[in-house]
């Protein structure tokens, strides 16, 4: 079983705003998957995340991840 880390996941918006969320996952690759499911079950276009902001999909240009190391 492989380490659980953090990584940080920058949402970056249509208007020059970045929202970032703190995911766990074993890799990057798996921190990333988790907010694509996320995205893909989306149903109404809206994703919201455990500290109750939402987001819509049409508003992301792009999500970056970065493994947080202390």
């Amino acid at each position: 079983m492989k380490a659980v880390k953090q990584f940080e996941i920058e949402f970056h918006m249509i208007n020059d705003e970045v929202l970032t969320q703190v995911v766990e996952a074993e890799s990057r690759y798996a921190a990333l998957e988790s907010i694509y499911q996320s995205f893909r079950h989306a149903t109404d276009g809206f994703v919201q995340f455990e500290d109750e902001w939402i987001i819509f999909l049409d508003h992301v240009v792009y999500v970056k991840a970065f493994e947080i190391v202390e």
